[in-house]
């Protein structure tokens, strides 16, 4: 990935949505919560899961789905990201986590699996589609549901991460309203690209993904949006 545009940055407005009042409190809750366990750690990562909190519920009322699992999933996406890598290993080995490779080689991609175990013990009320979309949003998978594909993008595109060319293009997408499968396609491609452009190693899987996806092409009345065109 390139360095950070120089280009005035798409500016994203975040839709008002309005709750029942039960619902609103289990946000403030959460909200509370995130901040007791992340803050005084990195209040930047605490912040940025506030703003994909806000960005997931502006698209899922962009594509017509329900906005409240939206908010809950972005708040608590990055709940395990905190922990030492030592940390990591031991909890991913505690869970015996099927991911196809030895757990080092992908310490980054384990906080999301690894979050989708352990906050049931903490909220056993959520939703199996909620810790789908948390398990997913950072390797996603070749099954992905429409909230699976929100916080996969919302986490990539949400207002404070910096304005690297990619980031901004998927910004523009959604401005534009294209499409949640060709907004997903091409922020998951220009993540891919920059995996490799950065020389870090590829998952596997992430390949599987892609290939599955240019195996199904989309409609054609939908623009091809995968195409890199910025270098």
């Amino acid at each position: 990935m390139s360095a950070p545009s120089d280009h005035k940055n798409t500016v994203i407005k975040f839709a008002t949505v309005i709750y029942t009042s039960k619902q609103q409190a289990i946000i403030e809750e959460l909200e509370r919560d995130l901040d007791a366990h992340m803050r005084l750690q990195n209040p930047k990562r605490f912040a940025h899961s506030i703003s994909v909190g806000h960005m997931a519920e502006t698209m899922a009322v962009a594509y017509g789905i329900d906005p409240y699992p939206a908010r809950v999933a972005g708040i608590l996406h990055d709940w395990e990201k905190g922990l030492s890598n030592e940390d990591t290993l031991l909890l991913a080995e505690k869970y015996q986590l099927e991911m196809g490779v030895a757990y080092v080689k992908i310490i980054s991609l384990l906080h999301g699996p690894l979050a989708a175990r352990e906050l049931p013990k903490l909220y056993p009320w959520l939703s199996e589609e909620i810790l789908s979309a948390i398990a997913k949003h950072t390797t996603a998978d070749l099954v992905m549901s429409d909230l699976d594909k929100i916080i996969y993008v919302a986490d990539l595109i949400e207002p404070l991460r910096a304005s690297y060319p990619s980031i901004v293009r998927s910004r523009e997408l959604f401005v534009r309203h294209v499409s949640l499968e060709a907004l997903y396609r091409a922020s998951f491609t220009s993540t891919l690209l920059y995996v490799v452009e950065s020389g870090k190693y590829l998952y596997p899987k992430s390949v599987d993904i892609y290939n599955a996806m240019i195996g199904c092409p989309l409609k054609e009345t939908e623009p091809d949006v995968t195409k890199r065109t910025e270098r």
